[in-house]
């Protein structure tokens, strides 16, 4: 890597594939916010802004992983839109390894 690449990566850490970055650590840093950690919607802003309870199985069992890609990407409501951060790979991959598995995993 060059002196030149070094210096754009320190630069522009925000236009980072979330491939690289990973897609947890995505989720952690943009959707935690509102969604809570844990998928709750208890994150701090989630109350306020009326964050998704990501871990309701209920509610994810009735959502298309093409909607819910579409909301990641063009956001929805006080959601922003993703899609410059995310490719659309990326987003699908965010909802089936991310998002679903919050679901499987809530206490019940």
């Amino acid at each position: 890597m060059g002196l030149r690449s070094a210096a754009l990566l320190l630069i522009l850490p925000g236009c980072l594939s979330a491939q690289v970055r990973g897609l947890r650590t995505f989720y952690r840093e943009r959707c935690a916010v509102c969604h809570g950690v844990d998928g709750t919607g208890r994150g701090p802003n989630g109350v306020r802004l009326g964050g998704r309870n990501l871990t309701d199985a209920r509610w994810q069992a009735r959502q298309e992983d093409a909607a819910l890609v579409a909301s990641i990407l063009k956001g929805l409501g006080a959601m922003p839109g993703f899609g410059r951060q995310l490719t659309e790979p990326e987003a699908r991959r965010l909802v089936a390894e991310v998002l679903h598995p919050m679901a499987a995993r809530k206490k019940t």
